[in-house]
């Protein structure tokens, strides 16, 4: 049944679901002869913006060639039976069951702070949060009805927490597969909202857009450039031929749910309330997004006027508040401030002059390669120096990139994502990459002990993939597009 121009995770899926029922490790016995819905989402490899998403910034972003499958069947009782399960090596599915009567109050839905508490009363189901905050959320914001549950499956190609964009895929995969069953016809855009949504309010992450945006509108063998205000795709960025980008894992898990991560994002916007607060002394405007300022007006009018670290309670007593409605303040901390201010202006301003080079490149010439990767250097050395979210063992593979440079076909790399460890994003021409990182991967492995993860490729992203529905026949199961 398997179909070899589909993605791995849907030709593992027909696989699974081809399984004689005496075989426990395929999908006969949790499926029953109904009709099941599938689809499909990327990893994401963020090559330029980053952290600067939620500050309103354009971003750069990639898909991968390994992504999340998400397939559902109706059930006649109200209740979400999902299993997760990794692609790869030999190991345990999980499992768990939603009742869908938790997510309700009353005559009416429950509201966002109770559905949070309830996954994260039980910190073995911390992964459900992803998949049952997107169902709930969907329930919440398009007024949808459901009157009954759904036996799911969550196949994954990718690992867990190591910045690639697998938690946003976990939700658009959610989502996506519940929007073509339902027949909403919800556009990416606003698929890519409710997916950062459940995130933000019901898994409890402060992420911003980028990486549901990247993930749903993303396209096959292109870069996607995003305008994260709040999440507008601005159009495709092509890869100068003989080129690539590839992820190498540090094996460090990160999460935007972390501290150094909300903390560098409270930063910046006290940095922005502070920034309102002295553009109103003077009769202007106020700006809704850092990135609204160019690198010189920042530098001319502000960046003196902002502390380099500030007092949670010394601010909440100037300002009251910071206006992020996904962080808060702890009186008693102390956050950074003007580099987490100034990082989003700079990298904005970076991420345009980045996809400026790749377009010139693409008419012949390395400068623009080279000055490409000179911009994914700045962004990594700005993530140590302004936001303090890199770590030794990343700052080695950058430097193992940087050693080996363009003499060996490597433009530049950077950290991606969330920092505090994840994946390292990769510049190079295609023959160089395949050559060279084996060999830093090799090298690192000394280091850490386990040879890291490689993740490259392209694939289509979850809106140009679509989905797929199987029903079983004489001749077992058959898929067709959706």
């Amino acid at each position: 049944m398997a179909t070899v121009n589909l993605p791995p995770e849907v030709q593992e899926f027909e696989r699974l679901l081809s399984l004689p029922n005496s075989d426990p490790t395929g999908l006969a016995g949790f499926f029953s002869a109904g009709e099941i819905w599938v689809a499909r989402a990327p990893a994401r490899l963020d090559i330029m913006g980053g952290i600067a998403d939620y500050s309103g910034a354009n971003v750069c972003e990639g898909v991968l060639g390994h992504g999340m499958l998400m397939a559902l069947q109706p059930r006649t009782d109200r209740t979400l039976r999902i299993r997760t399960m990794q692609m790869g090596k030999r190991n345990l599915p999980v499992e768990t069951r939603i009742p869908l009567d938790y997510f309700t109050s009353g005559d009416g839905l429950a509201g966002y702070a109770a559905v949070k508490e309830l996954f994260q009363a039980n910190p073995l189901l911390s992964w459900g949060a992803y998949i049952g905050g997107s169902i709930f959320t969907l329930l919440k914001e398009e007024a949808v009805r459901m009157p009954y549950g759904f036996s799911m499956i969550l196949l994954s190609a990718v690992p867990m927490n190591v910045g690639i964009g697998s938690s946003a895929a976990v939700e658009m995969g959610t989502l996506t597969c519940l929007d073509a069953y339902l027949g909403l016809k919800l556009d990416g855009q606003r698929l890519s909202r409710l997916g950062q949504m459940a995130e933000n309010h019901v898994v409890g992450a402060p992420c911003g857009i980028m990486d549901q945006t990247a993930i749903t509108c993303g396209r096959e063998g292109k870069l996607t450039h995003i305008l994260c205000r709040p999440g507008k795709v601005m159009g495709e960025v092509s890869i100068p031929e003989g080129t690539g980008f590839v992820g190498i894992s540090s094996m460090v898990r990160h999460s935007v749910a972390g501290n150094p991560y909300g903390d560098t994002r409270i930063g910046a916007f006290m940095g922005k309330k502070i920034i309102n607060s002295l553009r109103e002394k003077k009769g202007k405007e106020p700006i809704g997004f850092l990135t609204e300022l160019s690198p010189e007006e920042f530098r001319s009018n502000y960046e003196k006027e902002l502390p380099e670290t500030l007092l949670g309670s010394d601010f909440l007593a100037r300002h009251k508040t910071h206006d992020d409605p996904v962080t808060v303040i702890q009186p008693d901390a102390t956050y950074r401030v003007a580099g987490p201010t100034r990082h989003p202006i700079e990298e904005n301003a970076r991420v345009l002059a980045f996809m400026k080079h790749l377009l010139e490149a693409s008419r012949g010439g390395e400068a623009d390669l080279l000055a490409g990767g000179e911009l994914m250097y700045a962004a990594h050395e700005s993530y140590r120096a302004n936001c303090n979210l890199s770590v030794e063992e990343v700052d080695f593979l950058v430097e193992a990139v940087r050693r080996r440079g363009p003499s060996k076909g490597l433009y530049g790399a950077k950290i991606t994502g969330g920092g505090t460890g994840g994946t390292v994003a990769v510049f190079g021409k295609l023959e160089a990459l395949g050559k060279e990182i084996p060999c830093i991967a090799e090298e690192y492995s000394r280091r850490i002990g386990v040879m890291p993860d490689i993740f490259e490729g392209t694939s289509p992203g979850a809106m140009e993939f679509g989905a797929r529905r199987y029903r079983f026949g004489a001749n077992g199961w058959e898929g067709v597009k959706a």
